[in-house]
């Protein structure tokens, strides 16, 4: 059996932060991963973690690296995971197997999309931002595709002033289970960036996940920081 804790610390009397941070990064990887993180290194110098090795499908890929940016101390993330290639799957048959997926949710009828060399360029539309991305997480889980590009328009994008969707945003983050009272917000042609504080991880995805329901917003600039309770 692989020993899957090989980039563990080795010196647990004196370990240096780079060496607690693999540590967690292994922990974290193996716990929410399972199988799926035994092939994945991870390195770590001054805060900066390497990730490589190789796993099935993009969303594992882009998993890993959701994983390890919520851990304290990291302050970058190079990810060099590839993507596990096999040379019967062709573009079209991608193309078809995302299509189905997509028809499965009624509410992503209206999206499509074009494989090219294993790249998915999603197209067509949706009403809100948060279908765009996930019709774009559903392509990523689709074995062979190696990338995705989100094309997709947004149909409520430009019907609505800034300061409408600017008011709907402000409702939303008040009625939600996070510390709102922190966080402030801004909206500028349909482009809504969050700033401020909340509490943990958690909050800072539950907020950008949120106000990706506004009808309007075409984009969210994410600049949550989560308050040191020390």
């Amino acid at each position: 059996m692989k020993n899957k804790k090989g980039n563990w610390i080795k010196n647990h009397m004196n370990p240096t932060m780079d060496n607690v941070i693999v540590d967690k990064v292994k922990d974290q990887l193996e716990e929410k991963m399972q199988a799926s993180a035994m092939d994945i290194n991870a390195f770590c110098k001054d805060g900066y973690v390497h990730l490589s090795g190789i796993v099935d499908v993009l969303a594992e890929k882009i998993k890993a690296e959701d994983i390890v940016r919520s851990i304290d101390g990291v302050r970058k993330i190079e990810n060099k995971i590839t993507i596990a290639m096999d040379s019967n799957i062709r573009d079209k048959h991608m193309e078809k197997e995302i299509i189905s997926t997509l028809r499965k949710d009624d509410v992503l009828d209206g999206v499509s999309v074009k494989v090219d060399d294993g790249v998915a360029n999603m197209i067509g539309s949706t009403g809100v931002l948060r279908e765009a991305k996930e019709a774009c997480k559903l392509a990523s889980k689709t074995r062979g595709i190696k990338d995705v590009v989100n094309n997709i328009k947004i149909e409520s994008y430009g019907k609505y002033e800034d300061s409408t969707i600017s008011s709907r945003v402000a409702q939303i983050l008040s009625e939600a289970d996070l510390s709102h009272i922190d966080i402030s917000h801004r909206v500028r042609k349909g482009k809504l960036t969050l700033t401020g504080f909340v509490n943990n991880r958690h909050e800072v995805e539950l907020a950008k996940e949120l106000t990706m329901e506004v009808e309007g917003i075409r984009k969210v600039v994410n600049k949550l920081k989560i308050r040191n309770n020390d």
